[in-house]
């Protein structure tokens, strides 16, 4: 909710950007923006809020990476794999974590169908051919513990066993 003197500032700073160049839309995101991060600094800022700063962080970091992991295995899905990949979200990736700068453990969540998993190695195999050596080595580590998605059209990549 944008307070009253908060409109009048964003106002004020639309105005002076007015007939310079710059796109009001474009300035008025970047205003938002800023007052949230400030806001987020202030409120985290705050004694006793460190252990929650550091796990919301450690979980953004966490999500972020299986975001990147399913926007990288959806560049390489070939036609003929596409049917299947529809399926998949984010949710479906293995969890990925960093134990320490060398190297990053990879879970993958025991509850996937062998379909998927089978079709998860082969696009991680044509993304290594791909790319460059990347500087952390990913190692295998037993599976997730984490629960299968709930979402009614996933349900042929679950392997049965894990189904409620």
């Amino acid at each position: 909710m944008l307070s009253d003197h908060n409109a009048e500032v964003l106002e004020f700073l639309r105005a002076q950007v007015r007939g310079k160049g710059v796109d009001e839309e474009i300035a008025t995101a970047a205003v938002k923006r800023r007052y949230q991060r400030v806001r987020t600094l202030h409120l985290n800022n705050h004694p006793g809020k460190q252990q929650t700063v550091w796990k919301n962080a450690k979980l953004r970091r966490r999500q972020s990476r299986t975001v990147r992991l399913h926007a990288r295995r959806t560049k390489v899905v070939m036609t003929d794999e596409r049917e299947l990949w529809r399926s998949v979200t984010v949710d479906m990736m293995s969890d990925e974590e960093s134990e320490n700068e060398d190297h990053l453990v990879i879970r993958t969540p025991r509850w996937r169908s062998e379909q998927l998993d089978r079709l998860v190695k082969v696009l991680d195999c044509r993304i290594e051919q791909r790319k460059a050596p990347t500087l952390m080595t990913r190692v295998n580590r037993p599976p997730s513990t984490r629960k299968p998605p709930t979402d009614a059209n996933v349900e042929h990549l679950v392997d049965p066993q894990f189904r409620d």
